[in-house]
């Protein structure tokens, strides 16, 4: 057994030149562990191909554009490959979920940006597409299983002949995984559950035997970045139904769509549809409405045996213009087992974000620093995590490699943690933005509150942004640290962003001063609104001023807090 990749062999050891060569030292120690002359480990494809764990594991955590991390194809034989399905070393892979970073935890759906309907329109979501869609699903990672909770229940078939239409449901909201594993180097999950012996029902009629859900989450853990939902469905009897499968449609000789026909139904215009197959003739038709007129499709196809094979076509007719002749062409058989509907999550107006329900500890608000700038966050639209800027503050504790004490080192960050920024591109090698970006090159002047630093994109992550290498800020701060002043972030093509102009950023715990300075001058509304001039005096900008203002009257009226602190 050789991997075709580095030519790795299962007797190598982590200090074998080929792994060494190909993977580099962090690699090539896991050809072996950390024992030196150690074997390589090796994995076996669905598909029959060995290679070695590091190999494998960076093919297929490579990032792809909208696809989840751990699936890529077989650098052999391009067959689809996921790292959950690979057999001998475990690649990484975790069925212990109290090694999970998602245990005791729940995600549920909340909207991504604040709107005043937003509970409205997802019940609305929820009832017109439900569950099989990827809504009104709650991810439970609590106690010792895995499962999903549903806000709309699903139907599941008595056991007997589901495909009858006079069988019985019950109603099912929740499912436990019948088997569940997690990636923590790539935070995917992927859990497994099967309805063979009683299928769930979706709102179009169709039948589903089985579930698999790949959920890839932030690197804290907080929000399912992406991910899907693979309903298998439930396969059915061509000598009974002929036409179920998967057809290409080709209508009046223009548009092309694909439709699955499951117990000689089908789902198309929002309307479920029934071929019926006379028994003389053997001929198929359906009938369909079209702005109030009702359509009857025929076929001169007679239909014996066990139907169409796979390629070839069934020619409909209709009296409707431009709809003379309808073409199928059949892609898959229903019976072949191998036909699933992919339902994709991923942030839009809805994302999966993390519950506060299950305990894991409290969790610490931004604080307010009025004479430093260490310990205190900076926001935009009143988003933490939305390139939020975190000064965490001085390291004294930093160790060299001789064990002496190196100078103060400061340390701060970008914050892209907040579920938001989804909406953002990916970096230009195609992998999500880091939750945290460092600083470096760090200034501090003390004196005149201005903050120098350097976000080093290639440097620290081997790619650029939006086509950007390195980021250069220059920001200064009001005497009491409640906002940016002025400053810059200069990049090497493009203008400059100028703060207090076009990046509007505050102190994430502003409420904070500002309610205690409501509450020492509960009788003097003046001296409060001294606060609230000084900003102007202090030379914040009309666009900073406006924020600040907000925030002020929301202190003022009592309401809760403007900030979504991304908890």
């Amino acid at each position: 057994m050789i991997c075709p990749i580095c030519l790795a062999a299962p007797h190598d050891g982590p200090d074998s030149a080929l792994a060494a060569e190909t993977h580099g030292d962090a690699d090539a120690v896991a050809h072996g562990g950390a024992n030196a002359g150690a074997p390589a480990s090796f994995v076996t494809t669905p598909c029959n191909h060995h290679f070695c764990v590091p190999c494998i594991e960076r093919v297929l955590l490579r990032p792809r554009p909208g696809g989840v991390p751990t699936s890529g194809p077989c650098p052999m034989c391009r067959e689809q490959v996921s790292l959950f399905d690979l057999e001998g070393s475990a690649c990484g892979v975790e069925e212990d979920m109290s090694s999970w970073p998602v245990r005791d935890a729940k995600y549920s759906q909340r909207a991504l940006v604040p709107m005043q309907n937003a509970s409205a329109l997802l019940e609305g979501m929820i009832d017109r597409h439900g569950a099989i869609e990827g809504y009104g699903i709650t991810f439970c990672f609590d106690e010792s299983a895995a499962s999903i909770d549903f806000a709309k229940p699903l139907r599941m078939a008595f056991r007997g002949d589901w495909t009858d239409d006079a069988i019985g449901h019950n109603l099912l909201d929740s499912i436990q995984f019948d088997r569940a594993r997690f990636h923590s180097k790539s935070m995917t999950f992927c859990g497994n559950v099967s309805f063979a012996n009683s299928p769930v029902r979706c709102e179009a009629g169709y039948f589903f035997q089985s579930l698999e859900c790949l959920l890839h989450f932030s690197d804290n853990a907080n929000y399912v970045r992406k991910g899907s939902l693979q309903w298998k469905y439930a396969s059915t009897s061509a000598e009974r139904y002929p036409l179920d499968g998967t057809w290409e449609c080709q209508w009046g000789g223009r548009s092309v769509d694909t439709i699955v026909v499951q117990r000689h139904r089908f789902s198309c215009f929002d309307e479920e549809m029934h071929i019926v197959i006379d028994e003389k003739t053997r001929l198929p038709s359906y009938t369909w409405n079209y702005h109030n007129r009702l359509i009857k499709q025929t076929s001169t196809h007679q239909i014996s045996g066990t139907g169409p094979g796979i390629g070839e076509t069934l020619e409909w007719t209709t009296d409707l213009p431009g709809y003379e002749k309808i073409v199928w062409k059949q892609l898959e058989t229903l019976e072949s087992n191998k036909i699933e509907k992919c339902v994709e999550i991923k942030a839009g107006n809805f994302v999966y974000q993390r519950c506060n329900d299950l305990g894991g500890g409290d969790v610490a608000l931004p604080s307010y620093h009025a004479d430093t700038v260490w310990g205190n966050t900076f926001c935009q639209l009143f988003t933490v995590g939305l390139a939020s800027y975190h000064f965490v503050g001085p390291d004294s504790s930093a160790v060299d490699a001789d064990g002496d004490t190196n100078e103060i080192q400061m340390r701060a960050y970008i914050s892209y943690e907040n579920p938001r920024t989804e909406m953002w591109p990916d970096l230009d090698n195609g992998q999500s933005v880091p939750s945290r970006v460092p600083f470096r090159n760090i200034e501090w002047n003390a004196e005149t509150r201005t903050f120098r630093g350097d976000i080093c994109w290639e440097e620290d992550f081997g790619t650029t942004w939006m086509r950007e290498a390195k980021w250069s800020y220059e920001i200064v701060f009001d005497p009491t640290f409640m906002f940016v002043k002025s400053g810059t972030c200069s990049r090497a093509s493009g203008t400059d962003h100028r703060f207090g102009v076009d990046l509007i950023y505050i102190n994430a715990a502003l409420e904070s001063p500002l309610r205690e300075a409501a509450r020492t001058t509960q009788s003097n509304t003046g001296e409060f609104l001294d606060v609230v001039r000084k900003w102007r005096d202090d030379d914040a900008s009309s666009g900073t001023l406006e924020m600040l203002g907000n925030v002020a009257m929301s202190v003022i009226a009592e309401r809760e807090s403007m900030f979504d602190f991304n908890l």
